[in-house]
Order: C-alpha cells, then structure tokens, then sequence
C-alpha cells in the first residue's frame, strides 16, 4: 500500500479546525487517543447565537453511543499525526508527490496515475486508487465525477486571531443577521487564540453578489453577538478560502476502481460544514470495500463503497441540504434558537441533528 500527498508534513489546511464526537471517535479507533488528551483545546459542547433569539446551549455527550467531548486541532497538527500514525502501522507514504491525472483507462480501468516530484514525472500503477485530494480533486476531475452544481458547494473563509474576548470551550456558530444567508464560527484553539470564518452555499453568494471578504468584516464588527468579542482582536494570518462539496451530491463516489472519499465525495455536513468525520469514516469505508475485494479476488469494490456511502449518509444530507436550503434566514433562525433557548430538550436534539450524533445513530 502507498498513499502519496504533494504536500510535506507538518503544512496548513484550510479548515474550522473542530472536531467533533464523531471524528474523535474514529481517530481514537485509530489508535490516537493518547496523543489527543491533554495536548489539544477540549470543547465541552456547542453552543448556537442569533441575534433576536438568544443563545442555545448544547452540552457533550449528544448522543449516547459517542465520546462526551470534542477537541480544536489545527489541521497543521491533526494531519500530520495521521501522517505519522500511516507510517507506524506499516504503510509507505511519499511526501512532495504530487499526483497529476490518472492513466487513460483499459476495459473501463485506470491502471495508475501520473505523478510528479522534485522535477521529475513518473507513473504510479494501482489496483485501486482512493483519492481523497479534497473538493478539486484532480482525479475526480480527470475522470468526469466532479459536479460543480452551486447548489452542493459552498465556501468558506476563516483566519486565527488573538485577544478575543469571552472566549469558551464551546463550539460558537453565529446565524445572525447581519451576515445572513451566511453563517459565522468561534472556536477556541487556546487560552488566547482563535479560530473565526464565515461560510455561505454558493447559490446564495451568487444571487446574492456576496463578498465573504466583507462579511467576515461585518461579522467581526456588526453582529450583536461575535462583534463584541472580535472587534478589537488581532489577525494571525491573512483571510484564507476554501470550497467545500455537501451532501454527497457535489461528485459522483467514484469510476471503475477509483474511489474518491472525504472532501472529493462531497462528503461533508451541509448543515454544520463539518467534513473530517465524514472524510475519516469515508476512508475508511472505501479501505474496507477495497479490501475485502482483494481478498476475495472481485473487482465491485465501487459498487459496495457507494452503497455503503448512500446507506450511512444519504437520507441525513438530503434532509440537512432541505433545512439549510429553506432555513437559513432570520425568520427561521431567530424563531427556531429562541425557542430551543428555552426548552432543553429541543435544544439537546437540535444539537444532536447539527452534529450528526442522534441517540439511534450508532459510530461505525
């Protein structure tokens, strides 16, 4: 087995940095729990503002079959344990290789992929190609499986700050007004750091003329709720983007004995923009399905891993892409967190239906 990145390890990603139960379940299966506790900020629950309904507190655990806690890891650090984690188990792994397109197909089979690194070019021959090389994949792409339909993308920017004031362990997602139809974040990377974006669906920037540029700006200067704790915090970094697939309807799960998983199959939470669960137990799926095909010398491995994708994922996404979709604006917002502000157990619900832990929903 080989897995290559174009990256070197440790780099920066993109991302929220939030783990959630679900993530946490899967990287402590991996082996991870000790390298986790007491190195990382640990979030005790989730907590939702909006700006005439108040605030709803949700409290770990959400569901019961999932860890009663989530932590904030930059994705610096998080991907480069799992790099290292790769390597411990036995795996070869080749940073700076980057993959460019894979080989024309034989029979309706892409026998490898051209790569290139330090200068060079090269071919890669596989069995089987899991590509996890995010929402732009080069192989999705190559292959024809990306779909770039607005409705399924969104984007997002995020950046660190320093000197927030009320800073909590809690997840903080701000549906305000002032930003709407976008949605913004607060979570706490340490004592005096911060990590804070906005992210919208990309139907609603273009109808919209939004500019999350400027959203940003207002979200940290016009909201009732996150202003007061961002105004006069200090940036770490320059205002960075990333695009995002959802609801498993941005790309196809793959062709003949490509497998693309996480970001590339559009694996991730349409409600919450939450993708490392879905990118790790994705992976996972696609590892076993490729596995038991080489075992048993078949060659469905596709078939099975999208069964297994639409079995586990489809009916949550679908229904999260319905209440984004027609739910995402003032009147709902504010109505909906008033009232789950006010009773603890829709609270405790909304909460567990946001970060997909339902009590019924058991951690594969």
């Amino acid at each position: 087995m080989l897995v290559v990145d174009k990256e070197r390890f440790p780099r920066d990603k993109i991302c929220g940095d939030g783990i959630a139960p679900r993530a946490v379940h899967a990287l402590y299966g991996m082996g991870l729990k000790e390298r986790l506790r007491g190195r990382f900020q640990v979030i005790k629950g989730v907590r939702f503002h909006s700006t005439r309904g108040g605030v709803t507190e949700v409290r770990y655990p959400m569901g019961g079959h999932f860890p009663d806690h989530a932590y904030i890891i930059p994705r610096r650090e998080l991907d480069h344990l799992l790099v290292e984690r790769v390597r411990e188990v036995g795996v070869e792994v080749r940073e700076g290789c980057e993959v460019l397109y894979p080989l024309p197909s034989r029979r309706g089979v892409t026998p490898g992929v051209l790569a290139s690194a330090d200068g060079e070019e090269f071919t890669i021959g596989a069995r089987y190609i899991i590509a996890a090389d995010g929402p732009s994949s080069s192989v999705g792409m190559a292959l024809g499986l990306l779909y770039q339909d607005p409705r399924y993308l969104g984007v997002s920017v995020r950046c660190y700050l320093r000197g927030a004031r009320d800073v909590s362990d809690f997840l903080e997602i701000y549906p305000e007004d002032a930003i709407m139809p976008s949605c913004g974040w607060i979570f706490p990377v340490d004592g005096e750091t911060v990590n804070a974006g906005v992210g919208a669906m990309l139907y609603a920037i273009r109808r919209k003329g939004i500019n999350l540029n400027r959203v940003f700006d207002d979200f940290c200067r016009r909201t009732r709720h996150a202003a007061p704790k961002l105004r006069d915090a200090e940036p770490l970094d320059r205002l960075r983007g990333a695009q995002l697939r959802v609801a498993l309807r941005g790309s196809r799960p793959g062709k003949g004995n490509v497998l693309l998983v996480g970001d590339a199959a559009s694996t991730t939470n349409p409600i919450s923009g939450e993708g490392i669960s879905y990118a790790l137990e994705s992976g996972k799926m696609a590892g076993e399905a490729v596995g038991r095909a080489l075992e048993e010398g078949r060659g469905d491995a596709l078939v099975e891993y999208a069964t297994a994708l639409r079995s586990k994922y489809a009916t949550y996404f679908r229904n999260g892409w319905l209440c984004i979709r027609y739910g995402n604006n003032p009147w709902v917002m504010n109505p909906l967190i008033r009232v789950t502000s006010l009773n603890e157990h829709l609270g405790n619900k909304m909460g567990r239906y946001l970060m997909n832990v339902r009590r019924s929903d058991r951690p594969g």
